[in-house]
């Protein structure tokens, strides 16, 4: 396998996948796409013939529409491929042949697992965006807003598609904690007022709106599994995601699914079945069928001559067999329709998806902060609110504060006497 990135094509015969540059080749005959990209990623096989043909279409590209391939700008990285054949390559394509990783529409993909250096470049690019002189001269307000607005949005891209690791996710808040403080790269504890997971709460938390990077890249990587849900024609669904266990188990917990024809819904894990799933209504029954089987056997395979009854290959035991013939009852009454399935996002009222929604769900059952509306939605000025805040959480370097510390302090306030 060959994957092959032509960098400079203003006009091609691809598809894009609706999902971050996500492209296709389109081979079909009796078929043409126009679309305008700059980054187009191609999958052929490792093989002289299929490499003429490449070479071919883009030529008969070149005459229909005008424009010029540059494969001079392009380059082909092997997947499992000999030696010998890098040379068929370049008398083929006559272009640049490289190696894994790479970096494609500036997210590094590599056949194995990314090493360090190739996410230190997304740490050091947060680091440059850290204000010099100018940090010194910024209130803990103003600081805050550069957190929120740059610090925190330059490694949101990559969060969506990659699951990066935790020392990725502490050096980015390394960061984000030190110049909040300081003003600086680093900060020592001692100029830490707050603790960092009080900061990165909501502001009707108690915090000081500052996503947390770890949680946010859970509500944003939902939204893959919740395409992959309701648009089921999309190329890459049913491909394995890579996405955190706590994604799976928050979206498997806040979907509802409305059966139809129950072609689009998992008949052991999605709850479908009057708000339910069977491994809440039926634990034992559950644990006794083979998780392949419960990843891929949908509700339309389940019900056809009672199916799901050969999906349990383990003995039941008097708990399980209890809630088979409970389930046997339920499925009874259950009829299928031609209508498609409808699968719902219990936490908007709309009941679509929406990443905010995903992100403030991790957060149920938190104690609210009282007088939040009162601070933050007054016209008092940023650095204002920011104090407030502060004394309200005592940490304030009063008088008190500072001989509890046993460091110098007034005896008296300057202020009033």
């Amino acid at each position: 396998m060959l994957f092959i990135l032509v960098m400079d094509v203003l006009n091609s015969l691809f598809i894009k996948a609706e999902s971050e540059g996500l492209l296709l080749p389109l081979l079909s005959t009796g078929q043409r796409l126009s679309l305008y990209a700059d980054d187009v990623a191609l999958f052929i096989r490792s093989n002289e013939q299929e490499l003429q043909l490449t070479k071919n279409i883009l030529a008969v590209f070149e005459e229909a529409s005008g424009l010029q391939t540059n494969l001079q700008k392009s380059c082909v990285i092997p997947i499992q491929c000999d030696e010998e054949f890098h040379g068929v390559v370049n008398n083929t394509l006559h272009c640049a042949t490289a190696n894994f990783p790479t970096t494609y529409l500036g997210l590094p993909i590599s056949n194995k697992k990314l090493r360090k250096c190739d996410l230190m470049v997304w740490i050091e690019k947060i680091a440059n965006k850290l204000p010099c002189w100018k940090a010194s001269l910024m209130t803990l307000a103003g600081r805050a807003v550069l957190v929120k607005s740059v610090l925190t949005a330059i490694p949101i891209y990559i969060l969506v598609a990659i699951k990066v690791p935790k020392w990725f996710l502490r050096a980015v808040d390394k960061i984000r904690r030190g110049f909040l403080w300081t003003g600086r790269q680093r900060a020592n504890g001692g100029c830490c007022l707050v603790a960092w997971e009080k900061v990165m709460r909501p502001l009707d938390l108690g915090g000081l709106g500052i996503h947390n990077l770890e949680v946010l890249g859970w509500a944003l990587q939902m939204r893959w599994l919740w395409m992959e849900k309701t648009r089921p024609d999309r190329p890459w669904a049913g491909l394995q995601i890579p996405v955190y266990s706590q994604t799976s188990a928050m979206f498997a917990i806040a979907v509802e699914s409305m059966v139809g024809n129950g072609r689009n819904t998992l008949f052991w894990t999605d709850r479908w079945l009057h708000g339910s799933s069977l491994e809440s209504l039926a634990p034992n029954v559950v644990r006794c069928v083979p998780f392949k089987f419960r990843k891929k056997r949908t509700v339309h395979e389940a019900l056809q001559e009672n199916q799901w009854v050969s999906d349990i290959k383990n003995a039941l035991g008097w708990l399980g067999l209890a809630e088979y013939l409970e389930l046997w009852d339920l499925l009874a009454e259950v009829n299928l329709s031609d209508l498609e399935d409808v699968h719902r996002w219990k936490l908007e009222a709309s009941g679509s998806f929406s990443t905010q929604s995903a992100y403030r769900c991790y957060f149920l059952g938190s104690i609210t902060f009282e007088p939040w509306k009162r601070l933050w939605k007054s016209w008092a000025p940023g650095k204002c609110k920011t104090f407030v805040w502060l004394a309200i959480r005592n940490r304030c370097w009063t008088a008190d504060r500072l001989a509890k510390r046993g460091l110098q302090h007034p005896e008296r306030c300057v202020l009033c006497d």
